[in-house]
């Protein structure tokens, strides 16, 4: 029954192509960010704080790429354009293993954060085009399902990856080797990618709807869209939130609670194995009550997420947070399917590249803002303490609790002027 669902999901050669693709691309992201990264990143002597950034890069990089929208609005092959970015994206970030041995020791952390944010710069402009380009093969009856099979197929490979390499990593005890090999492995992955890419059609050439040469218009032109600009600030106020706590957990993970890496890998499992279940769930949903419906009911469980994790310490981790990945696993699998497909609904066909770099823009935002806001907030509960082990681990638990109540607010406050705005189209109905 499922294969010939995804038969009929799966019915184009562009789409079966952009679903291979993202095989390849997942593997390389995955080997070259995230735990691993923010591993090499320890070992060359990185601070919480930029640790904490990590986890988030790609999407704080993105703010950047607001300054490209004009530009690659004059190209018409989102093939070509998307080759070339891969190729940039991809080339930069494999630059960064090479750190430690090519650059001395008081300049690694600067070099390391500007091949960073390079690097996931191009990745976050890359991601943006790619979509672009995909889209024009979609189907819009369909798109729920089939974002939610194209994130099984991540989750599936995010899963492997995730038990081979902390295994790896567990073996090599952290030594620049075992980064090494995972960088390497990942360019394989990115020659694959960049050749089944090659292999996929171009769509039909780019013609924007509106002349866009300034970045001054890339701005203005959403900000005058208010349907837009209210779901922007919606999710943008969402993970902002989020990330006043969320960006500390995985430096809390390997640093203060002292988790190697196999249990790490492992607790991200179970994020990943109940989505694999949760998604095709979600996408009917979506294709069926609609994306936003999907969305508000997601974003419930992240508090749930934060919550479990204020309760995680040092004696009691291995149950509370295996609870809370498990809430955000839920809820994820809903978010990622509906945050997607109810951005693009509410895009003009024309100018997306526009509106997909301001969304991811201003998104981006909340990303950086977050975890400043959650890292002035542990600096001061630290101040002073006489045992700062102790004080970190007492701070970053506030800021979970911080996060699961500002959530809680922007849903009710969110479900009122929803309420209100019903009722206003009610009445001039």
């Amino acid at each position: 029954m499922f294969a010939n669902k995804k038969e009929r999901i799966l019915d184009t050669g562009p789409r079966i192509c952009f679903f291979l693709q993202t095989a390849f691309g997942t593997s390389f992201a995955y080997l070259t960010s995230g735990v691993f990264l923010s591993g090499f990143a320890l070992s060359i002597g990185a601070g919480d704080v930029l640790v904490s950034y990590l986890s988030v890069i790609v999407n704080i990089c993105g703010v950047l790429i607001l300054a490209f929208a004009a530009y690659l609005e004059r190209f018409q092959s989102r093939k070509k354009l998307t080759v070339i970015l891969t190729i940039l994206s991809r080339t930069a970030t494999l630059f960064i293993i090479v750190i430690p041995v090519a650059v001395p020791g008081q300049m690694r952390i600067g070099a390391f954060v500007f091949m960073v944010v390079l690097a996931f710069t191009l990745q976050a402009q890359t991601t943006v085009v790619l979509n672009q380009w995909m889209m024009g093969f979609m189907d819009e009856k369909k798109s729920g399902r089939y974002i939610s099979l194209r994130q099984t197929l991540t989750l599936g490979v995010t899963v492997i990856l995730s038990v081979a390499g902390g295994f790896w990593m567990d073996f090599m005890k952290g030594e620049y080797l075992g980064f090494a090999v995972l960088f390497a492995a990942a360019a394989v992955m990115s020659v694959c990618e960049i050749i089944l890419l090659l292999r996929t059609p171009d769509s039909a050439p780019y013609r924007p709807l509106k002349n866009v040469c300034r970045l001054g218009d890339a701005l203005k032109v959403p900000l005058g869209d208010r349907r837009f600009m209210g779901f922007v600030v919606y999710i943008l106020t969402f993970y902002l939130l989020l990330n006043i706590s969320d960006s500390f957990t995985m430096v809390y993970m390997m640093k203060y609670l002292a988790l190697p890496y196999k249990t790490v890998t492992a607790m991200y499992m179970i994020i990943s194995l109940p989505q694999i279940v949760l998604l095709g769930f979600w996408g009917r949903v979506s294709d069926k009550r609609g994306h936003e419906f999907v969305l508000k009911t997601s974003i419930w469980l992240f508090a749930g997420e934060t919550l479990f994790m204020s309760f995680a310490g040092p004696k009691n981790c291995l149950l509370f947070i295996p609870i809370a990945f498990l809430t955000s696993s839920v809820g994820n699998a809903g978010f990622v399917v509906a945050v997607f497909n109810r951005r693009y609904e509410l895009m003009p066909r024309d100018n997306r590249i526009m509106y997909d770099n301001f969304y991811t823009a201003v998104i981006g935002a909340g990303f950086v803002l977050g975890p400043m806001i959650g890292g002035a907030v542990k600096r001061f509960l630290e101040a002073g303490a006489a045992v700062q082990y102790a004080a970190a681990i007492h701070g970053i638990r506030c800021l979970y609790l911080i996060s699961t109540a500002g959530i809680l607010l922007l849903q009710v406050i969110y479900y009122r002027v929803q309420g209100k705005r019903e009722v206003c189209v009610h009445v001039k109905g």
